[in-house]
């Protein structure tokens, strides 16, 4: 359900000359105005997508389990023959399967949710299926990862039609942590490592840390924060991590400065500092060691395209 529900509420937010911005219409493939969701709530006030004969300015195609099994060609062809007449399409979580079996994806990078990637990229074979991100936008063609990427794929279609600040108001509305970039990686390397660590002293240790990058981080610190003795708090952490605490430090960081050079408007001295770098050059070394490629190479790949395009 909130696959459906997440993007639709950022949708239903936006008002302009006091009139809501979006109209949000409902299209099922099932023969009802009705549309049952996985945990058994219905949503009404839907329409056959084979009845509906309106424009569509932004069409979004959501998943669950059901998406994943083979499509009715009615409803592909029904896909293929709307894109052209669509000024952008969007897939949601496993909703990229009725895409990729439309055909819309042939030779286009796309994403969906990292438990169904690889049986994605088995099963289509034209489509440049990426691992990471949260969601992907080629030409006119955006796909997200699972579940809650549907919301930031929602927020950054408005931030395209009313800019960024409408976008980070409604984050706020929501309630949200941040408004994440689309290059930003689905699964999160801090609840991962959470995930993993048996010690409760240093359970936590990565959130702090997140939230102190530019702070001196170095073993005395780290072990001050696990209630630790520096002596006890390197064995263990080695044991934990797998990792000296200086290399984990300098990782935490340029995972970091990832999220703020999804950003184009960040200039490279200011992404450095507030990520705990001396300077712009130590950012840059860094960021080789850790990924194999330059902050500048990173954000030419990942960086948000701001668009001034505004919907009709």
């Amino acid at each position: 359900m909130l696959n459906f529900a997440g993007p639709a509420t950022v949708f239903e937010i936006p008002v302009v000359d006091r009139k809501p911005y979006y109209s949000i219409q409902i299209l099922s493939t099932q023969s009802s105005d009705r549309v049952k969701t996985g945990g058994g709530i219905t949503i009404a006030n839907a329409c056959t997508y084979s009845d509906y004969k309106g424009s569509i300015d932004t069409l979004i195609v959501t998943g669950g389990e059901a998406a994943v099994a083979p499509q009715p060609p009615d409803v592909l062809k029904w896909l293929r023959e709307r894109a052209p007449y669509t000024r952008r399409v969007a897939s949601v979580c496993t909703g990229a399967f009725l895409l990729a079996g439309s055909g819309l994806l042939d030779g286009r990078r796309a994403v969906t949710h990292w438990r169904f990637v690889d049986f994605l990229m088995s099963r289509y074979k034209r489509v440049k299926i990426e691992r990471d991100p949260i969601f992907i936008k080629d030409g006119k063609f955006y796909s997200s990862a699972g579940v809650s990427a549907g919301i930031d794929l929602a927020l950054a279609l408005v931030e395209e039609d009313l800019g960024h600040a409408e976008a980070a108001a409604i984050a706020r509305d929501l309630v949200l942590f941040l408004r994440r970039p689309g290059g930003q990686a689905q699964y999160s390397t801090l609840l991962a490592q959470q995930e993993g660590i048996d010690n409760p002293r240093l359970r936590d240790l990565p959130v702090w840390v997140r939230a102190h990058l530019t702070r001196k981080l170095d073993v005395e610190v780290l072990a001050r924060v696990a209630a630790m003795s520096p002596r006890t708090f390197a064995r263990q952490f080695k044991t934990q991590f797998h990792v000296t605490p200086a290399r984990w430090v300098q990782s935490l960081r340029v995972e970091a400065a990832m999220q703020h050079l999804e950003n184009r408007s960040i200039p490279l001295n200011k992404i450095a500092l507030v990520t705990g770098f001396r300077d712009e050059q130590a950012l840059r070394r860094a960021f080789v060691q850790q990924t194999a490629t330059t902050p500048k190479q990173y954000r030419e790949r990942f960086g948000e395209l701001r668009s001034s395009t505004k919907a009709r």
